[in-house]
């Protein structure tokens, strides 16, 4: 399912002449679009959604405005793609970076690549009445809550007032929410957050400094290209840190810290990058061969 938010520019001078948003849909940004449904404008309201229920990430959104009276239409919008709905709804706090529709179709795709698909967490301490291990949450400092998973919340409540900024609480290291003022020992918080192994400011940035494969023209390079490199980017670096971190072993005069058990996670990983490097490496084959040598048919031999 894919959500689409439709922002309608000065409402009051639209409304008078068009009562409806006709929504168009298309397979290509390009291609041929039908009419997909239609929402009533409403006075006084700039922002509507709709939800695209068979829509996929390579679906692409024109719409218009519409007048049913006179069937005026006006021209059709930019294309654009939408976003697949969010687990949490009723998001109150920000996310990290505002990316565009476009932008985070982009991540949506490299989170599939890769696997990485966010889940949904919730730390819940009432003062009053928890035990000790989870009020261990809240640090040494009285202001940092450890929600000991990465992720980002989306949202944030003190004794039932909501947090809406990133001024206060920041968030450091997807990780530790450090509040401005003193928590008290009776404090009623609740936080929801998305968990994920990396962020989606990581995964654009992967997708955006991913190299172009070399003998490829970079008129050739498409953005299936750039998401898997991007990908297998990411998945190397994690796996070095994995290796000579969390599964690495160490030793010293007295104790042994063994994490073999970690062995099958970083062969499963190994076999994911590899897999990912041959689809590349497909990719650019065929594109040698159709875009640079320009050779089409089927080979005889």
């Amino acid at each position: 399912m894919i959500k689409l938010t439709i922002q309608v520019v000065n409402i009051g001078v639209v409304i008078a002449s068009y009562d409806k948003i006709y929504i168009y849909t298309s397979d290509a940004e390009n291609g041929s679009y039908t009419l997909l449904d239609s929402i009533s404008l409403v006075a006084g309201t700039s922002t509507y959604t709709y939800n695209h229920t068979t829509g996929t990430s390579a679906t692409w959104y024109r719409s218009s405005y519409f007048n049913t009276t006179t069937s005026a239409e006006s021209a059709l919008s930019n294309a654009t793609q939408g976003t697949s709905p969010t687990l949490y709804h009723g998001i109150t706090y920000p996310e990290e970076f505002d990316f565009t529709a476009i932008e985070d179709v982009i991540i949506l795709k490299m989170r599939q690549i890769i696997g990485d698909i966010k889940g949904l967490g919730r730390l819940y301490i009432d003062g009053s009445t928890d035990t000790e291990c989870e009020s261990a949450a809240i640090l040494d400092d009285d202001k940092t809550i450890d929600i000991d998973e990465k992720g980002w919340p989306v949202f944030i409540a003190v004794n039932g007032t909501e947090f809406t900024t990133t001024d206060n609480p920041i968030v450091n290291g997807y990780q530790y929410i450090t509040f401005s003022g003193a928590l008290a020992s009776t404090d009623v918080i609740e936080i929801w957050y998305h968990i994920f192994e990396f962020a989606d400011v990581q995964l654009y940035d992967a997708y955006c400094n991913a190299m172009m494969p070399p003998m490829v023209n970079s008129d050739c390079v498409t953005q299936d290209h750039l998401l898997l490199q991007g990908a297998i980017d990411l998945l190397e670096g994690a796996l070095m840190s994995d290796t000579i971190g969390d599964f690495a072993m160490i030793r010293d005069d007295q104790t042994v810290y063994d994490p073999s058990g970690g062995a099958g996670i970083l062969r499963e990983r190994g076999k994911v990058i590899e897999r990912l490097r041959k689809q590349l490496d497909g990719l650019v084959k065929e594109c040698i061969r159709s875009c640079m040598l320009g050779l089409e048919g089927i080979l005889l031999d």
